[in-house]
C-alpha cells in the first residue's frame, strides 16, 4: 500500500483478484516525479500485471489525517491511460471507527439501449506491435502510449456543496485495440493497457458537487502506479534479473545471427591457416659414443664426457695389509 509521510492517513493500493499487488520501489523516483506536473509529494510504484486479469483501485483515510481545515472533504480523481475516470469523495462523518475505504472498480457508463447505467470493470491487456513507420500512425500511437501503463490519483482538499443528477452521461466503450507502432514505444518497455471487460448494471450513481480550496493550487497528493508484465519489470530494472542456465553449445549456435556465425567460422579458419604455416621446433639429437660415461660432479653446467679407456688406464691397487 503506498503512502506518503507528508500527508499521513492517506493511502492507496490496486487490487488484483480481489489482493493487494505486490508494489515495488521506483529506480528512477526523482526523474519519474519530475516529469510529472504534480507540485505536491507524490509517490511512485511499480505493480506487476497478468494478462486479462480484473483490478481495482482502493483509497483509505484513517484517523491519522487531520480533517481540522475548514471542513473540508477529500476528493479522489482518477485516470488509467489518461482516460479520467469517476472518482469518489470522502467526508469525515463517512469512517467508521476511524476508517473510510473506497473501492473503484471500473468505469460508469450509461447504456442508451437499455436506459441504465453499466459498471466497465477495467483490465489488464497485453500490447501488440506493428512495424508501421508511417509518419501519422507513429504521432497518432506516441500520444496513445504517453500515458500508457499508468494509473494515477489526485488528491484534492475541497468543500462538499452537496449532491446534485449528473449532468454528464459517459457512454459505452467498446473492447479497446491496443495494438501500437513498435517506433511510438520508443525503445521503453511497455508490455500492457487498460481496456474494459464486461457490463454489470449498477444503480444510478449519486455526483458529488465540491470546489476545490483555493489556497491549496491542486492536488496535496498524487499517488503512481506504473503497471508492467514481470518480463518488463526486470528490462527495466525494477526487479533484479534471474539468473540462467547456461544452455549447451547447440543451443548457443541455434541462438547465434548470421553474423555471428560467419565472425567465428572466420576466426576458425585463420587458426586453422596459421597451424600450417608454423613449423614444429625439432629438439636436436645428441649422438654419444658407445664408451663415453657422464660425469655429473665436476661442478660444470653441463656434464662432461669422459672415455671408458681413459678410465681404465687411471685405475690403481690399493694395499689394505697393514705394515
Amino acid at each position: 500500500m503506498a503512502i506518503i509521510e507528508d500527508v499521513p492517513g492517506i493511502s492507496f493500493s490496486i487490487q488484483v483478484a480481489g489482493r493487494d499487488a505486490v508494489e515495488y520501489d521506483d529506480p528512477n523516483a526523482t526523474d519519474q516525479e519530475s516529469a510529472g506536473t504534480a507540485n505536491c509529494p507524490t509517490s511512485t510504484r511499480y505493480i506487476e500485471c497478468i494478462d486479462g486479469a480484473e483490478f481495482g483501485i482502493k483509497g483509505q483515510v484513517t484517523g491519522d489525517y487531520d480533517w481540522g481545515y475548514r471542513n473540508h472533504c477529500l476528493n479522489s480523481r482518477v485516470r488509467v491511460d489518461g482516460e479520467q475516470l469517476i472518482g469518489w469523495v470522502l467526508k469525515e462523518e463517512d469512517l467508521v471507527r476511524g476508517l473510510g475505504r473506497k473501492t473503484l472498480e471500473g468505469r460508469k457508463a450509461f447504456c442508451p439501449r437499455t436506459n441504465r447505467w453499466v459498471l466497465q470493470r477495467c483490465q489488464f491487456s497485453a500490447i501488440s506491435t506493428v512495424d508501421d513507420s508511417k509518419k501519422d500512425r507513429v504521432e497518432r500511437d506516441t500520444k496513445v502510449a504517453k500515458d500508457l501503463g499508468l494509473i494515477e490519483i489526485q488528491v484534492f482538499r475541497c468543500i462538499h456543496l452537496g449532491n446534485t443528477p449528473i449532468r454528464h452521461r459517459p457512454s459505452l466503450r467498446g473492447t479497446r485495440e491496443l495494438e501500437l507502432a513498435e517506433k511510438s514505444l520508443k525503445g521503453r518497455a511497455m508490455s500492457h493497457g487498460t481496456s474494459f471487460s464486461r457490463t454489470e448494471h449498477i444503480r444510478t450513481p449519486v455526483h458529488c458537487s465540491t470546489r476545490d480550496l483555493d489556497e491549496d493550487h491542486g492536488p496535496i497528493a498524487v499517488f503512481r502506479f506504473y503497471y508492467r508484465s514481470r518480463d518488463a519489470l526486470k528490462r527495466e530494472m525494477v526487479i533484479p534479473r534471474t539468473p540462467s542456465l547456461s544452455p549447451g553449445p547447440k543451443q548457443e549456435i541455434a541462438n547465434m545471427s548470421r553474423a555471428e556465425l560467419e565472425r567465428l567460422a572466420q576466426e576458425r579458419l585463420n587458426q586453422l591457416r596459421g597451424v600450417g604455416n608454423v613449423k614444429q621446433e625439432r629438439k636436436p639429437v645428441v649422438k654419444r659414443e658407445r664408451n663415453e660415461i657422464i660425469v655429473l660432479d665436476d661442478g660444470n653446467a653441463r656434464p662432461a664426457k669422459v672415455s671408458r679407456r681413459s678410465l681404465k688406464q687411471e685405475e690403481g691397487v690399493i694395499d689394505l695389509t697393514d705394515d
